[in-house]
């Protein structure tokens, strides 16, 4: 059973789900990539190997890329979650003196 498909589109700028829906589509574009790949080692086809593996090293750099991008805005969400630090209105040594 595979897993239903994202669609980037479906998605709004910012929304972490846009941005998993890039990398499975690029992903789906490795694999198909892949499968161009073996059919063209299989064929003795070398110009046609090279191409397909290029753009595959391609596909999968630019899902690697927004993978970076989607944990630094998780990171961002959770830093944003978290309650800011209750000041302290004599934390300062020198005010306790």
């Amino acid at each position: 059973m595979s897993a239903p498909t994202l669609n980037p589109n479906d998605y709004a700028y910012g929304d972490p789900d846009k941005y998993r829906a890039h990398i499975s589509e690029l992903m789906a574009l490795v694999s198909m990539r892949a499968n161009m790949a073996g059919d063209y080692a299989a064929m003795r086809d070398d110009a046609g190997l090279r191409y397909s593996m290029k753009c595959a090293a391609a596909e999968f750099r630019a899902a690697l890329n927004l993978l970076g991008d989607l944990t630094e805005q998780l990171e961002r969400e959770r830093q944003r979650r978290q309650p800011a630090p209750a000041s302290h209105p004599h934390s300062n040594h020198e005010a306790r003196v």
